[in-house]
């Protein structure tokens, strides 16, 4: 009998694979915290992710990537864009974290407020979500000017 460990090789997780192109911060929603979201991508040219990583204040949080196209189908959707239409992304997660993500993507502009109803979002056609991921951030702030925040 051999008192060798047995060496079991784990597949990497999402954590291990998407390399972090951009840090942000902003207020929650409700402005009581401040979040820290980050930017990633999947190798040199894969695809695109985001995530909620920090929070200062109390509320629970899943550190969870979600994919662009994830993001984008609920953009896209026909729901209303309020935190309830990202908690599909999270799915037997905390429930703050889809109203976190929510802020992240209005302080990136790809959102922003209802002129009419300030409890919803809605998309701002002048910021895609694939410019956030730009590469250069020069790029994302001229699109900003131009119709952002």
């Amino acid at each position: 009998m051999s008192n060798e460990e047995t060496v079991i090789n784990e597949a990497p997780s999402l954590d291990d694979l998407v390399q972090v192109i951009r840090v942000g911060q902003c207020p929650s929603v409700s402005g009581r915290s401040t979040l820290t979201y980050q930017l990633g991508r999947l190798g040199a040219d894969g695809e695109h992710y985001m995530r909620i990583h920090d929070n200062t204040g109390r509320g629970m949080f899943a550190r969870d990537w979600v994919s662009a196209e994830a993001i984008r189908a609920v953009l896209e959707g026909d729901a209303p864009l309020t935190s309830s239409a990202f908690r599909p992304l999270y799915e037997g997660r905390s429930i703050n974290t889809g109203g976190f993500l929510m802020a992240a993507l209005r302080d990136l502009g790809v959102i922003g407020l209802d002129a009419e109803n300030n409890r919803l979002h809605v998309r701002n056609p002048e910021v895609p979500l694939d410019s956030v991921f730009a590469p250069s951030l020069e790029a994302h702030a001229k699109v900003r000017r131009r119709g952002g925040k």
